[in-house]
């Protein structure tokens, strides 16, 4: 009884986090704040996590898990652009619905003024370029794109493009929708491309996938 009361009172502390970060914002999460939307003493944020930062990152760490195996799960099926776009839309859709969109947008507002967010959003998005990669590579694989730009390269424009849409759309309704628009023009002129004769197709190759290639991403391994 004693751990499920105990297992039970983390939940809520976590949700709460969850409910003020998508309401008020995450500058509004204090000990206090949480404590009372939770129903609990706040000593129970320290004596359950240790400290408020570490109940943060906690609440982060299991709704973007959970938002993770919806991506991972929708995405599965998923193959080339369309589809994936398709898919990543959806979920997107849903996470502005439930607030999660808002919980990664406000982490990564808040990321530049204190380095433990920081850190935390860096850890976030090396779980969330895990996902990306594995549907944009299957995406690679059955598209123009192929042999002619890095997988990295477009992972890491996919994430961003996900991630900065979400941050515009709060201010601008419809950027959103816009990107995808975008990122489906390019899916049909990969199509266009695809169906040129071969020999225009290696030529544009040649002279497309070096200068690609120059200006690949560095980033951590997934």
């Amino acid at each position: 009884m004693a751990k499920e009361a105990a297992a039970l009172t983390q939940r809520r502390l976590r949700a709460a986090v969850v409910t003020i970060v998508g309401q008020r914002g995450l500058a509004s999460v204090t000990a206090r704040s949480v404590a009372a939307e939770a129903g609990v003493n706040q000593a129970l944020i320290f004596y359950h996590f240790g400290t408020l930062t570490d109940l943060v990152a906690a609440a982060y760490r299991e709704s973007v898990d959970e938002a993770l195996g919806r991506y991972r799960e929708a995405l599965a099926s998923a193959h080339g652009l369309g589809e994936v776009l398709d898919a990543v839309e959806a979920e997107l859709g849903t996470d502005r619905a439930d607030g999660g969109a808002a919980l990664m947008a406000q982490l990564l507002a808040a990321a530049g003024q204190d380095e433990a967010l920081a850190q935390l959003a860096r850890e976030l998005l090396g779980e969330w370029r895990t996902v990306v990669g594995e549907a944009v590579e299957r995406a690679m694989a059955d598209s123009a794109l192929e042999g002619l730009v890095s997988s990295e390269s477009v992972v890491e424009a996919t994430l961003s493009g996900m991630l900065g849409a979400v941050l515009v759309d709060g201010a601008e309704p419809g950027a959103l929708s816009g990107s995808f628009a975008t990122l489906r023009e390019l899916d049909r002129t990969l199509a266009r491309f695809s169906r040129l004769p071969s020999p225009v197709r290696r030529a544009v190759r040649s002279v497309v996938a070096p200068k690609f290639a120059s200006g690949a991403p560095n980033h951590p391994s997934r």
